[in-house]
């Protein structure tokens, strides 16, 4: 054997073994970590469904059940009948496309695709507003679903946008730290993408495409609007994530308040970034275009978790992240740390009140919704730290203030219920 050749595998060997020992350092300092995360699930929960006492809003009658099981009523749709005829209207209307369809690399919106141009038969365009959000898991399932179906993909990526988006994360984000609240963590560390429905429907209006079929509430799941994360200020959308002209002018107030009373927020990229994206996103019918139409899918099409998760998986080659069991939100890179956060805070977070939802039903039983929910919820640590690196914080600051915020903000939670 030439002395290169011996050379060459003694090297390899080493590189097996460096990775060997790096692997199980990065093991263990997950197994670490998740031993340090993982909260005491001790909150009194619905009998009928899994909320627990921290829940905006929530009340227990006698029996344990809670008011959004006792008011609850069943999902409507229009039908898929209905939906058909409606798109009639839209077909060869375009100069190129029928519809565009908004795409994140979600099991949601990946369906939506699926079944607009396989089941429905409409020309349509995928396209992805990147706001600098998008996990890996995201690119990779926009890249597969698209090939899969044949379908031509469009990005809408400003570069600028996204460096003074990531900028102001980190700004806000550190604000934050300095004065938490539970009202702001959404608008601390997703606001960037508040303006992605202005961008869909002016692509639309230059294009000459007559309708949109998704976006951020149009066309999102019934089982996906979470009432928790503007609840804790009072107010609640409807089940579709909508809410009345009075609330959105009160959630503008509110979030401005909030805003003004952290000095640490006061950098005017900051506050263009939050003033701009507001207006977008609770007054967007003022920038569509009368030329667009829009669509809610999951307003026409039921959502079945066990049909939408089986369809992308076994007929697009759709697959969720490595560091979860959960398949929802794996194309967002921001919720990671936002249910990390509501977890730790109130010990509960969006898959709670998805899986309620879900119980309410009649899609899975409680003790399978509750075993479900544990596991999806479980902090994503490989995702964590990545997210920690990239705000330039440590584990160790943010659990610190989430502690010292916690002992202070529970009592006032749980005092007000009783």
């Amino acid at each position: 054997m030439s002395e290169a050749l011996v050379n060459f595998c003694f090297g390899l060997c080493e590189k097996l073994r460096r990775y060997t020992e790096l692997k199980d350092d990065v093991t263990a300092r997950i197994e670490r970590e998740m031993v340090a995360v993982e909260p005491s699930d001790d909150l009194r929960r619905c009998m009928r469904c899994i909320l627990p006492e921290t829940f905006p809003g929530i009340e227990f009658d006698d029996e344990g059940v809670c008011n959004y099981c006792r008011d609850y009523e069943p999902v409507k749709v229009l039908g898929e009948e209905e939906f058909g005829r409606v798109l009639d209207k839209y077909r060869d209307k375009g100069r190129k496309y029928d519809c565009v369809v908004p795409i994140s690399g979600g099991r949601d919106s990946s369906f939506a695709l699926y079944s607009v141009v396989k089941k429905f038969g409409m020309l349509a365009v995928a396209l992805t507003v990147d706001s600098g959000a998008i996990a890996p898991e995201g690119y990779r399932n926009i890249k597969q679903v698209t090939e899969a179906l044949g379908v031509d993909h469009i990005w809408l990526r400003d570069e600028n946008h996204i460096g003074t988006a990531k900028k102001n994360t980190k700004i806000r984000f550190r604000a934050w730290l300095k004065k938490p609240s539970i009202n702001t963590i959404v608008p601390v560390l997703n606001a960037a993408d508040k303006q992605m429905n202005a961008r869909i429907f002016r692509y639309a209006h230059e294009n000459e495409v007559p309708l949109v079929l998704g976006g951020n509430n149009i066309g999102n799941s019934t089982f996906e609007q979470e009432h928790f994360k503007t609840g804790f200020l009072g107010v609640f959308p409807n089940e579709r994530g909508m809410y009345s002209t009075f609330d959105k002018f009160k959630l503008v107030f509110l979030f401005g308040w909030e805003f003004l009373k952290n000095r640490h927020n006061y950098h005017w990229s900051v506050f263009n970034e939050y003033l701009g994206g507001a207006f977008v996103y609770f007054f967007e019918n003022l920038h569509k275009s009368g030329d667009v139409d829009a669509l809610g899918f999951y307003d026409y099409v039921y959502w079945n978790e066990k049909e939408v998760v089986s369809t992308v998986r076994d007929e697009l080659g759709w697959e969720g992240a490595f560091d979860t069991t959960a398949t929802w939100r794996v194309d967002d890179a921001a919720y990671p740390l936002i249910d990390y956060l509501y977890l730790r805070l109130v010990g509960f977070n969006e898959f709670d009140e998805h899986y309620s939802k879900l119980i309410r039903e009649g899609q899975v039983s409680r003790s399978e919704a509750l075993k479900r929910c544990l596991s999806d919820r479980a902090p994503r640590i490989p995702s964590l730290i990545k997210i920690f690196e990239e705000l330039e914080v440590t584990k160790e600051q943010v659990d610190e203030v989430l502690e010292k915020y916690r002992d202070k903000l529970l009592p006032k939670i749980l005092k007000r219920k009783t």
